[in-house]
């Protein structure tokens, strides 16, 4: 029996207009009147969450927020912060020196704002997306003062995918590196996945994984996608993603969140 289902927040509970739909929020609404709890795990920060919270109402009972790919996990009814695994400012540096020597632009997070070295459409859409302000300063690395989750590099998908796999080589035993979206190259420290924070979260539930229902579409769903009892690829997920699955629902623009919802936690 499934009581928890964790979900993916872009490309899976969104649909391509970044909405959610009517089914949507009845199925949520519908989970939280049967008693099934919904999770949202996400790369985005937690201040960038919150907006789904309160319209789903997932705080109106005992629940949990995954935040920036399970290197936080917050209690939403207590604020308590259950798990946490930031960078300090001379990682975070680091890698922005990294992300010159790659030529790429970067991002990351300082006083819940997004704090970009180039004017560039990625990091516009991140700070449009979590409805903050973006902050651009040529020299980043002299603005970071605060630790903070993680750090996105952003190129062009064609190139992102080669970047990430030479980052990987380069900084993979001390750093996790995933992908979000095609233009995402994200870097967390090292441990860091949805997956593990799913570990935590089935300790603090007393459940197990095969009472959880995990569903995504992107690389850095991979972890969690293969932790829980039944692991859901979207429609429009990415084809690695597709391959490990249990199963694969419809696209984000078919309500697939749904239509996996009604199949495996209602059973119709």
């Amino acid at each position: 029996m499934i009581k928890v289902v964790v979900t993916d927040i872009d490309d899976t509970l969104l649909n391509s207009k970044e909405q959610l739909t009517e089914k949507t929020v009845e199925t949520i609404k519908k989970c939280i009147d049967n008693g099934v709890k919904v999770i949202l795990a996400s790369g985005r920060p937690d201040f960038g969450m919150y907006q789904f919270v309160e319209k789903l109402k997932l705080d109106s009972y005992d629940n949990y927020l995954l935040s920036y790919n399970g290197a936080k996990l917050t209690n939403l009814s207590t604020g308590e912060v259950v798990y946490d695994k930031m960078l300090d400012v001379d990682r975070l540096k680091f890698l922005v020196d990294k992300s010159i020597e790659k030529n790429c632009n970067i991002l990351t997070y300082q006083e819940n704002k997004v704090y970009t070295n180039k004017a560039n459409p990625y990091a516009e859409w991140e700070a449009n997306a979590l409805k903050t302000s973006l902050v651009i300063v040529e020299d980043l690395k002299s603005r970071i003062v605060e630790k903070a989750p993680k750090v996105i590099m952003l190129e062009e998908p064609e190139k992102a995918l080669k970047i990430k796999e030479e980052l990987s080589k380069e900084i993979g035993d001390t750093y996790e590196v995933a992908m979000s979206k095609p233009f995402f190259i994200e870097v967390n420290d090292k441990g860091i996945s949805k997956g593990k924070a799913l570990e935590v979260l089935c300790e603090k539930l007393n459940i197990t994984k095969d009472e959880m229902l995990a569903i995504g579409d992107g690389l850095n769903d991979l972890s969690m996608i293969e932790f829980a009892g039944i692991g859901v690829a979207m429609g429009n997920a990415n084809d690695k993603l597709k391959e490990k699955a249990d199963y694969i629902t419809k696209s984000n623009d078919e309500d697939g969140f749904s239509y996996a919802i009604e199949k495996f936690v209602f059973k119709k």
